[in-house]
This record gives C-alpha cells, sequence and structure tokens, in this order.
C-alpha cells in the first residue's frame, strides 16, 4: 500500500509541473479557488483531509465516500462589492465503493458606470459592467480498499466579461487515506488541470489554470474534536497553510475556527489587518437537515460570509 500511496503522490506532483508548462504566464478563471462549504470556511479551508460531505467536490472528491445517503446542499456567499456567489450540489452513493455527485458553481457581479462633466459632477449613466462565472461538474469517488479512496471531478468552466466570455474544461484528482493511527487521515489533491476551450478575443490568447496542489491532515482525538490542516501550493503563487477546528459542544451544535496564512496578501496597512485570514463558524444538526454559517476577515478589505444548507435523504 505505501508503494500505491507513493505513486499516486509522485502522479500528482509530476501532473502538477505538466500543468506549469500549459499554463504559463497570466492565469485566467479566479474563480476556480473559490470554496463553497460554510463549515470548511469556518475551519479555514482546511478541508482536503475531512471532506466528509457534500462540499467535498470543491476540496477533495474522493472524500465522497463517505457520504452514505443522499444529500443535497447549497452555499451563499455574499463577497466584496455587491460580488454575489453560490453552490448546488447533489450526492448520491450508487454502492457501498462507489459515489456520484453533480454540482454547479456561480458568481456574478455588476457596476454602473457613470458620466462626469467638466466640473466632475455625474451627468448621467454610461450603462453596466457586467461579469458572470459557471461552473457545471460531475464527481466520481472509488473505494480502492478500507484505507484508500480516489476521486476525480471534471467541470466546464465559463468566464464572462460584458459581452466576451471565455471557457476551459477542467479536471481535479484527489486521494483520501486512512493512515496506520484511526484518528489520522491524509488527503492529497490536484486541483484545475486542463485546456481553455474558447478566448476572450480572436487572438486566443490563452489564459492559463489556477492549478493548486493540496495536501491535508485531519486528527480526531475524541468523538467531538477535528484539527484539521492543509498545506496548499498555487503554480500561481507562493506556499500557504491552513488551520483550523470543529468542536462539537452537543450533537445539534458545533463551534469552528481557522486562520489561513495567505493573509498577508489582504493586508494593507489599516486598523484591521490583525484580524486578516481569521475566521469563525457555528454548525446546527437537527435530524436530516444542517445548517452552516461562517464569517472570515480580510483586514480592511471587509468581511466575507457563507451559510450553507444541507438536506439528507
Amino acid at each position: 500500500m505505501k508503494k500505491t500511496i507513493t505513486l499516486l503522490l509522485f502522479v500528482a506532483y509530476t501532473l502538477s509541473f505538466f500543468a506549469i508548462n500549459e499554463s504559463a504566464g497570466t492565469k485566467g478563471f479566479q474563480f476556480l479557488k473559490l470554496n463553497f462549504s460554510a463549515r470548511a470556511v469556518g475551519m479555514g479551508n482546511a478541508y482536503t483531509a475531512l471532506s466528509d460531505d457534500a462540499s467535498a467536490v470543491f476540496f477533495n472528491p474522493a472524500g465522497l465516500i463517505q457520504v452514505k445517503s443522499k444529500e443535497i446542499a447549497t452555499t451563499y456567499m455574499s463577497y466584496f462589492e455587491g460580488i454575489q456567489s453560490g453552490s448546488l450540489v447533489f450526492v448520491f452513493p450508487k454502492s457501498k465503493t462507489r459515489t456520484l455527485a453533480v454540482f454547479t458553481q456561480y458568481l456574478t457581479a455588476n457596476e454602473t458606470r457613470e458620466l462626469q462633466d467638466e466640473d466632475g459632477n455625474y451627468s448621467g449613466s454610461a450603462g453596466t459592467f457586467g461579469m458572470s462565472d459557471l461552473i457545471i461538474g460531475v464527481s466520481d469517488s472509488r473505494l480502492i480498499n478500507n484505507i484508500l479512496n480516489i476521486g476525480f471531478n471534471i467541470k466546464y468552466v465559463r468566464e464572462s466579461l460584458d459581452d466576451n466570455s471565455a471557457s476551459a474544461l477542467v479536471f481535479d484528482v484527489s486521494v483520501l487515506h486512512q493512515t496506520a493511527h484511526k484518528n489520522l487521515k491524509v488527503g492529497v489533491a490536484l486541483k484545475n488541470i486542463g485546456r481553455q476551450l474558447t478566448y476572450f478575443t480572436n487572438s486566443k490568447y490563452k489564459e492559463g489554470l489556477p492549478t493548486v496542489f493540496d495536501v491535508g491532515f485531519r486528527f480526531h482525538p475524541d468523538r467531538r474534536l477535528f484539527i484539521v490542516f492543509d498545506l496548499i501550493k498555487p503554480l500561481d503563487g507562493d506556499f500557504a497553510g491552513n488551520i483550523g477546528t470543529e468542536y462539537q459542544i452537543h450533537k445539534m451544535f458545533a463551534l469552528r475556527a481557522g486562520y489561513k496564512s495567505n493573509a498577508t496578501d489582504w493586508r494593507i496597512g489599516g486598523d484591521y489587518e490583525i484580524l486578516s485570514g481569521m475566521s469563525f463558524g457555528v454548525g446546527f444538526n437537527w435530524k436530516r437537515y444542517n445548517v452552516d454559517y461562517a464569517i472570515v476577515s480580510y483586514g480592511d478589505l471587509g468581511l466575507v460570509n457563507q451559510i450553507s444548507l444541507k438536506y439528507k435523504f
């Protein structure tokens, strides 16, 4: 089994270097980096080795095999400057060794263009500037044996700016490994490998994809507590680390907290920059229903809120 894990890690890392060559230059489709799960956001997005619900499609599709019944989940995120985004996921186990899912994500934003006279006064509107992003995907998770799961995503991505648009076909591949220590799991994911299909301009300028390589660890010292850590390497950026925790106070209520080390990217010297990267969340569970809420600080840029609803049937 050690040989199998080593081989999978080697293949994933080799593919990541291939993706560097394929995507050299400016990276587009940045929407692919957004994560949709209030539970995960509350834990600092350190979710690669946990991924035990519908939101696994965004972090580690290999984790979907842990979902034992049909599940539908939706998330809404209120971003900066009127940007709205959300997701919808439907998970359906096919057998004890295979689980499938379909999902979609969206983002929209509009800004009114104002005209000014020579004195700088408002003189009317020149219309609106709009942007939108859409992802439609399919996930497949399989149980290889009692210590190893694998997962795949296939995603169609479309990005629009006013009347121009570009699209791409994108793939994710991941593994989830139960270690010899029963309370420790390790997840590995290589996300956003693929090829651009259409272009913003006739010159066919290649945007490149924001490929990301993640390694995550999930420690479960007792039935109420999760401690999670992710090491992340975007191919167009520096290494980053996410850490988080979840404590179940009651079977119906959980508290969460997390931190993202790349928070320095959002610090602009204001009064609240010390809070950058911190996140907090709560979860409510009643029968087949789950409601999760999270808030994450971007320092003086503001706060981002996420709410997720989930139903099992």
